[in-house]
């Protein structure tokens, strides 16, 4: 898994160096997970809004490296889930009907739950029988109405390296579900080193 990351250095060369920096590298290496694999640009974001919010305060800006590893351990973990889980493998989930098509709660490596489900779209006028759409959902921020809560789309599924599966989400995913989660945990840290 390690590997597959650092071939596809386009989309997942930040990604790798944030496993690097939390002291993941041997899970991604020995371990059989499964990662729903966020991209640079959600590094970036997160970066990016981080640095804003210090410009805001006349801080100088910080690179990924100032960030502490358990910052990137506690992320990263969000989006792990022990074994092997191809795509097909994860329930029905449908946000209009959810009551019938719920997906199931998983909680992740660092305890965070996450409701993942396959949505099952319609083709032609007929239901259910389109492509099928992975999705994670948020379960965390609101449980009472899971429409409220941030969703994201899978854009890739069951890439398969050796050791696990990974499904890489759509692009313009915000890490951490919540954009202010990200910065507030590391304005937090980076108070501590000051």
């Amino acid at each position: 898994m390690y590997d597959y990351l650092t071939e596809k250095t386009l989309y997942f060369d930040s990604v790798k160096l944030i496993i690097d920096l939390a002291g993941m590298k041997d899970m991604f290496v020995k371990d059989t997970i499964t990662f729903f694999a966020f991209t640079d640009d959600a590094i970036k974001e997160a970066m990016d809004d981080l640095n804003y919010q210090r410009f805001s305060n006349r801080e100088d800006s910080v690179g990924i490296r100032d960030i502490g590893p358990e910052i990137w351990r506690q992320f990263i973990s969000m989006y792990i889930l022990r074994g092997k889980r191809l795509a097909g493998s994860f329930p029905r989930v449908d946000r209009d009907n959810i009551r019938a098509f719920p997906g199931i709660n998983y909680v992740m490596l660092n305890g965070y739950i996450l409701n993942i489900g396959l949505e099952y779209t319609d083709y032609r006028g007929v239901e259910a029988v389109g492509p099928r759409l992975l999705y994670l959902n948020d379960v965390t921020f609101d449980p009472t109405d899971f429409r409220k809560n941030n969703y994201v789309r899978v854009a890739s599924t069951d890439i398969q390296p050796r050791n696990g599966v990974i499904h890489a989400l759509h692009y313009q995913h915000t890490m951490g579900f919540r954009p202010a989660e990200f910065r507030r945990l590391a304005l937090d840290y980076l108070r501590t080193k000051e």
